[in-house]
């Protein structure tokens, strides 16, 4: 996996995983919301049913409160009127399922409609599949003022299956009777089971449309990386070409100069001292005297010698891998001095062999670039190489006092087909990871900063100075 990959994966996994995380917490906070809406809402529909039951009974003892209004106080018309109201109590029902029961309160069943079976005997021990003992508890909570019960009972509508039944039920007065009135609840469990179904699907849509939503996210991130890097493998091509394109121009110039340098200089002298020496030989078959033309060839031969060594060290100077940075810029400022008449003065550390051969080289040629910008451009009559330790970096000046120049337009006029200048001093120093800085205004001469990182160094040095010219 290259560096490419890598980069596309450390960007888009962190969107995958946050997309899971949010995916199952809001899966967790969904469905502790739907259970507690379904639960409030089969609370609140309890809540209104048990309403609903204190109804019902308050209007059965409006009714039952009218028999005994019309009751005689003999023993048998006391009797016909709770038989009166017990044949009321079963003829009264409400819904599929809604009916009235009434209990003596020792658990003697006197009311029980569509279960007559029942009527009559007691059954105050009697408890539900699930061991609720709900006549005791019925009795209980009449005797308390009302009471509500949930129980296992049978259901009419149901072919008298065992159904939940919420019920209700009352002293009546005098008779010691328990009476009440219930409703099967088993239709709430069924919509509060249709309501979490429901929110269930909603839920499990939400996080569809979420999971599609975040996975189109984390595909546009994942396609916008892979254009941004065509982008900048394209941009990286492109510069790549256009370095290429500089490199073949600058070695195509310095071919031109080199041969340029040997057709008007080493070959012309090469064929004025060929010349002599066959003018030499000519006077010596003739017999005369050929001396002065040898000594003009021998004169011509040492300046041919000295040309070719000037060419050689332009190419690459023996004096900087041999001596070091420091002696060859001392010897680059000498020559520069005597060709130009433009004075130098060279300040370098006193340590020797801070530097590699590779990055003295690469300093070497941004000074020889500075000083043929400065002899083609400046108009100086002084120069100033300089080079320092400050913390952290090896800095590295030039500076002269020659008219100078716009930087700033400079910068933003130049192109990348400049040739040799300052974009390639900043591509050597970029190599090192080292800056270059150009501080300039017109008539107040150019200096030239070059820094580089001391951990490109081979070690730590002090700043002393010493000075070279």
């Amino acid at each position: 996996m290259n560096i490419n990959h890598k980069l596309q994966l450390i960007t888009v996994l962190p969107l995958i995983l946050s997309l899971i995380l949010v995916l199952f917490v809001t899966q967790m906070q969904y469905r502790e919301l739907s259970g507690q809406v379904v639960d409030v809402y089969r609370q609140s529909i309890i809540d209104h049913r048990k309403e609903e039951l204190k109804n019902y009974l308050a209007i059965a003892n409006v009714a039952i409160q009218h028999f005994k209004q019309n009751q005689n106080s003999d023993n048998q018309a006391h009797q016909q009127t709770q038989q009166d109201v017990k044949s009321m109590l079963s003829d009264m029902r409400f819904g599929k399922n809604g009916y009235f029961f009434a209990y003596d309160l020792h658990g003697k069943s006197l009311v029980l409609p569509d279960q007559e079976w029942r009527v009559g005997k007691n059954w105050l021990d009697l408890t539900d599949d699930n061991g609720v003992p709900f006549i005791q508890e019925l009795i209980s909570g009449a005797r308390k003022g009302g009471g509500y019960l949930t129980y296992l009972f049978n259901q009419p509508s149901n072919d008298g299956q065992p159904g939940q039944k919420l019920a209700y039920a009352e002293v009546l007065g005098q008779w010691e009777w328990m009476f009440g009135t219930g409703v099967y609840i088993d239709d709430i469990d069924e919509e509060a089971a249709s309501l979490s179904t429901s929110m269930s699907h909603h839920i499990r849509n939400t996080s569809i449309i979420t999971l599609v939503i975040g996975t189109l996210a984390v595909s546009a991130v994942f396609i916008g990386g892979i254009f941004m890097r065509v982008g900048e493998k394209r941009l990286a091509n492109a510069k790549l070409r256009t370095l290429n394109e500089r490199i073949y121009q600058t070695q195509e110039e310095e071919c031109k100069r080199v041969s340029r340098e040997l057709h008007d200089g080493v070959s012309q002298t090469i064929a004025a001292a060929l010349f002599a020496m066959e003018t030499a030989q000519l006077k010596k078959e003739y017999g005369g005297d050929s001396g002065p033309e040898l000594e003009k060839a021998i004169t011509m031969t040492r300046q041919i010698m000295i040309d070719i060594r000037n060419i050689s060290h332009q190419l690459h100077p023996s004096i900087l891998a041999d001596y070091g940075l420091g002696a060859a810029l001392k010897e680059l400022g000498s020559e520069f001095s005597l060709r130009t008449g433009i004075k130098v003065k060279v300040q370098l550390l006193s340590v020797r062999k801070l530097l590699s051969t590779e990055l003295s080289c690469a300093l070497y040629r941004i000074v020889q670039e500075s000083l043929t910008n400065i002899e083609r451009h400046s108009g100086a009559k002084n120069v100033l190489i300089s080079q320092t330790l400050t913390p952290g970096w090896l800095t590295l000046e030039v500076h002269d006092d020659g008219k100078g120049f716009n930087y700033e337009c400079y910068e933003k006029k130049s192109t990348p087909f400049e040739g040799i200048g300052l974009r390639n001093m900043k591509e050597r120093l970029s190599f090192y990871n080292g800056e270059l800085r150009v501080e300039s205004a017109i008539g107040k001469g150019v200096t030239l900063i070059a820094r580089i990182p001391q951990s490109e160094l081979r070690y730590q040095a002090d700043s002393t100075t010493e000075v070279a010219l």
